[in-house]
């Protein structure tokens, strides 16, 4: 098992809790899935339908095939259906319309059936007798539930549309004077099924628009109360659902932790000296310096404080955090901060502490914790620009 994987995806999710949605893997993702849900019982209640029909034109007494048949290629066709479901993931927006097409050809294929089907029924029959009424009436159903649940693909649904009811009304103008009128109301049905298609494609485009526009302003509030906004860094309160979660993922996987508590030196007396400005000038310098140094995607920088921040890095041991924090220190102490006509040198102390199941583990993330800031106060008082390990 590839623990670094597993840490890195875990920051990953978490990243991924306040980012804005893609709106067109969004779209398609959402449109299949919703398809799915609408096309998986239509060639059942095709198997239903029929069965109706069959029985009271009691084709059980011609040949039970002719009841049996059609309703068990309905079946095997919803079975189908039910089963050919949307991929969860996708790696792209093919594999969405190449399940939609799949799924689409299923249904084409149920529809068509049906309406060459009860087209021979009215064909049969002859005449405006109670089979063919309840044949027609069955075909509305099905062609309205087209037109409105598969609204999402418009082409689609009108070429469905014409394979239910185009054979019936075919069928009942050619079986003479008494089917003519059925067959009139059933083509201006048609018509109107027709029109509506647009309609409710725009309908469930709104929708699914709205949806969007409701998930991104979600998340960009889910973004802005979690990140500081002078440096954009993440916030104490991001930080705290983070480090939870990563310490007791290290400790359940037996994998190395390692925080980074980081506190500027003399920071008041910059803002005494400098002004405010100057101050948050400086703020933003080191956040700069600690994302350009932790860039690792499984490397988590957040300020906690005024003028604290944390650096969690995942399977990273206590050697290889000191090693980077040095770094950063050496970085720091000269890079100083240019804010207009003043430049102004920085220092910084570090605590530097490890989680690590092998060596010894805390009662609980708070410990950590604890056992790092005590170390950065102990840098402090050592003279500041230093570490000190935990």
């Amino acid at each position: 098992m590839n623990t670094t994987s597993t840490i890195e995806t875990d920051v990953v999710s978490f990243n991924q809790l306040y980012a804005a949605v893609d709106v067109g893997d969004y779209r398609i993702h959402r449109t299949a899935h919703e398809f799915y849900q609408r096309s998986r019982w239509g060639s059942f209640f095709n198997a239903i339908s029929f069965f109706l029909i069959g029985l009271t034109a009691r084709y059980e007494h011609i040949s039970l095939w002719l009841l049996v048949l059609p309703v068990f290629v309905f079946i095997i066709l919803g079975l189908w259906r039910y089963g050919h479901r949307p991929p969860a993931k996708a790696d792209s927006q093919k594999d969405y319309w190449r399940w939609i097409w799949h799924q689409w050809l299923l249904i084409h294929i149920g529809l068509l059936l049906w309406g060459t089907i009860v087209a021979a029924v009215c064909w049969r029959q002859a005449g405006p007798d109670i089979v063919t009424m309840l044949a027609v009436i069955c075909t509305i159903a099905h062609a309205t539930a087209v037109s409105h649940a598969y609204a999402m693909h418009p082409a689609h649904a009108r070429f469905g549309i014409t394979t239910v009811v185009g054979p019936v009304a075919m069928a009942l103008f050619l079986s003479g004077p008494g089917l003519l009128s059925i067959g009139a109301v059933l083509l201006i049905y048609f018509v109107y099924l027709i029109g509506t298609v647009a309609r409710s494609a725009e309908a469930f485009n709104q929708q699914i628009s709205m949806e969007i526009v409701l998930i991104n302003q979600r998340s960009e509030i889910a973004r802005l109360s979690l990140t500081d906004t002078l440096t954009g860094l993440t916030s104490r309160r991001g930080y705290e659902m983070v480090w939870g979660q990563l310490w007791q993922n290290a400790v359940r996987k037996g994998a190395p932790l390692a925080l980074l508590i980081f506190d500027l030196d003399h920071f008041k007396r910059i803002n005494d000296t400098f002004g405010h400005l100057v101050g948050d000038a400086c703020l933003r310098h080191f956040a700069r310096l600690l994302v350009q140094m932790f860039s690792r995607k499984s490397d988590y920088v957040a300020r906690i404080g005024g003028e604290e921040f944390v650096v969690i890095l995942p399977d990273t041991s206590v050697v290889t955090a000191q090693a980077r924090a040095e770094a950063l220190r050496k970085m720091l102490a000269t890079t100083p901060c240019q804010h207009e006509k003043e430049e102004i040198a920085m220092t910084v102390s570090i605590g530097v502490g490890v989680v690590d199941a092998n060596i010894n583990v805390d009662a609980d993330p708070d410990a950590t914790f604890v056992r790092v800031d005590h170390a950065c106060y102990e840098a402090k008082h050592a003279g500041r620009n230093c570490i000190v390990a935990a």
